[in-house]
């Protein structure tokens, strides 16, 4: 667990084995992130349901496809991706 982890653990759902975040807080983890120069190796959303967790392909982005050109280090793309997001989803952040 990074220190960005560290420091967000209090404000985490726990569903199913996977940490997940708001989306006010998923923003701050990834300002949090470039702070720390830590990188971002992937964003997955999620609707939280009564029972269960639901992922959202269509809310999801893989920044480690391609680890030669530096885009785990884009935060800039990342805050705009979340941002276009729903406010109802909770996101799940895959760092380095």
């Amino acid at each position: 667990m990074n220190e960005v982890e560290i420091f967000f653990q209090e404000k985490a759902i726990k569903r199913g084995g996977v940490v997940l975040y708001s989306k006010q807080d998923t923003l701050d983890f990834i300002k949090k992130c470039k702070d720390c120069d830590i990188g971002i190796l992937g964003i997955d959303g999620f609707y939280i349901k009564e029972t269960n967790i639901q992922p959202s392909l269509d809310n999801s982005i893989d920044y480690s496809a391609d680890l030669s050109n530096n885009s785990i280090y884009d935060y800039d793309n990342a805050l705009e991706f979340v941002s276009k997001r729903d406010d109802n989803l909770f996101f799940e952040i895959v760092c380095d």
